[in-house]
């Protein structure tokens, strides 16, 4: 299965527990070495591969273990400087903001008000 942004979080973690179950067997190790290797419970390993929800901490130990750590960084890639910003001489940005856009009820200075 390709994992695509249609993909509800239940089937990703569905494919991701089975694809590291396929490296593992691949590797001919059981479940308990993995654990073993990795620090983690045999449980923590079965639920992993089962699908379930694990801690990122888990993830990495496992992902440390089958030689599949590189991939991380596919995953998040480095953001590309902001070359325009960099030319321009503006500060990087550290924060995202919220827009302060002018709405039409805003009050504008020198406007007088109508007395009924």
């Amino acid at each position: 299965m390709k994992i695509s942004n249609y993909n509800d979080e239940k089937s990703i973690l569905a494919e991701l527990g089975n694809r590291i179950q396929q490296y593992r067997i691949a590797m001919n190790i059981t479940q308990s070495e993995l654990a073993q290797r990795c620090g983690l419970s045999l449980k923590t390993i079965a639920r992993t591969e089962m699908g379930y929800d694990t801690k990122l901490s888990n993830l990495i130990k496992i992902l440390n273990e089958i030689g599949l750590s590189e991939n991380i960084d596919i995953l998040i890639p480095e953001p590309q400087p902001d070359y325009k910003a960099l030319f321009e001489e503006k500060t990087i940005r550290k924060r995202a903001r919220p827009d302060k856009k002018k709405t039409d009820s805003a009050w504008v200075w020198g406007e007088d008000k109508e007395d009924d």
